[in-house]
């Protein structure tokens, strides 16, 4: 081919074209993966766990914290547990209506309404005593749990995750107090 030619002129174009061309795919893919990173960071992340507000006596008091760890507010907030495995951390002995109190934080007429970012909301979860008529949870049993909830723009998020009975300080067994 030689460069003042026709054909020289046309397949230079065309090459050029073909680079236009890419660049422009190059481009859409990545705005497109931008806003799809922009949209997985800039959400909110609402993440559930049961932790001992108080313990003395032979009584030890659990509270269920329901927390926003994302960017944005969460609306619609549902936990979500089988009854079997709300039967199965839930004590023998328990009476039926601290059963029902916990199957109520599973059910619908608990859902939030609203969460906001670093928002965390909590409440109470029942207790493990030594005093067998006081006894609601079987200590250090895990509960399957579903949360459930959307953003202001409706788009539905669905989390899985275990939550225990026990306090969080001292998950290893135990914690080193300061003599102070």
């Amino acid at each position: 081919m030689i460069p003042d030619s026709p054909e020289f002129s046309a397949t230079v174009a065309l090459f050029a074209a073909f680079v236009s061309a890419i660049s422009a795919l190059i481009a859409l893919a990545s705005v497109v993966m931008t806003r799809k990173n922009w949209r997985d960071s800039n959400r909110p992340v609402v993440s559930a766990y049961v932790d001992e507000e108080s313990g003395g006596g032979g009584i030890t008091v659990f509270n269920l914290y329901l927390k926003n760890t994302g960017t944005r507010p969460a609306t619609e907030i549902q936990l979500h547990a089988s009854e079997k495995d709300i039967e199965w951390i839930v004590a023998e002995q328990a009476e039926p209506k601290r059963r029902q109190h916990i199957k109520t934080v599973f059910s619908q007429k608990s859902r939030l309404a609203i969460l906001h970012p670093e928002e965390t909301l909590v409440t109470s979860f029942g207790l493990a005593s030594a005093c067998p008529d006081e006894h609601w949870l079987k200590y250090g049993e895990e509960l399957p749990v579903r949360v459930t909830y959307r953003d202001l723009e409706g788009r539905k998020f669905s989390s899985k995750l275990l939550i225990r009975v026990r306090p969080r300080e001292g998950f290893g067994g135990g914690v080193w107090k300061n003599a102070a």
